[in-house]
């Protein structure tokens, strides 16, 4: 990475910060772009610059999520099915899920009808990247690629909307992980036991 780029990284890293101190601290609905411009020493429009929306603030690291998603099924290791890559992907984020931070993160989203609306968006961009994986991953029809991946989402939603009941329950610690990752693999079993098919059907 040259200078420019970590340049951009530390600057979008401070503001997401920043944006987050205040909606931690006030709530999402009632912290405005532009206080959160003042705060990371930057300008309204080059808060823009690295998040189209305010709620783009809150979900900072959907971009790298999308990555991460598209990331383990493209370099899944040999004889991995996309399942199994996709349960371990998830199986990494128990810890945190259960941590005190994230119940913090659970009680704005929580609050606020703005991030809960903006949690569905992302969730169908979630699909999309799965769709579009399947199909040129592993040939899969238009149709096939669709019923995976949003059958996928479904699971992942469920599985960040328990984690976030819990977080709010003040469940944390070991017995939260343990319980979270056991709900994980289960989900992931049933899941897979419907559509295992899918990689072999395209070479049908």
């Amino acid at each position: 990475m040259g200078l420019r780029e970590a340049k951009k990284v530390q600057t979008r890293e401070a503001i997401a910060g920043e944006a987050m101190r205040l909606f931690a601290t006030r709530g999402f609905d009632h912290v405005t772009v532009a206080e959160v411009a003042e705060a990371a020493g930057v300008s309204e429009k080059t808060v823009f610059n690295y998040f189209p929306t305010k709620e783009d603030l809150f979900f900072d690291e959907v971009p790298q999520r999308l990555a991460a998603l598209a990331g383990a099924i493209h370099e899944r290791k040999e004889g991995e099915s996309v399942f199994a890559s996709l349960r371990r992907l998830q199986l990494r984020d128990c810890g945190r899920l259960c941590s005190p931070m994230f119940a913090q993160f659970a009680r704005i989203i929580e609050e606020s009808p703005a991030l809960q609306a903006k949690e569905l968006e992302i969730m169908g961009r979630f699909a999309e990247t799965l769709t579009d994986a399947f199909r040129t991953e592993l040939g899969a029809s238009d149709l096939d690629a669709r019923v995976a991946a949003n059958a996928i989402v479904s699971v992942h939603w469920q599985f960040f909307r328990n984690a976030r009941a819990h977080a709010l329950a003040g469940r944390s610690g070991p017995n939260a992980v343990r319980r979270l990752r056991k709900d994980l693999e289960r989900a992931y079993r049933l899941l897979e036991h419907g559509l295992g098919a899918l990689e072999t059907a395209s070479t049908g």
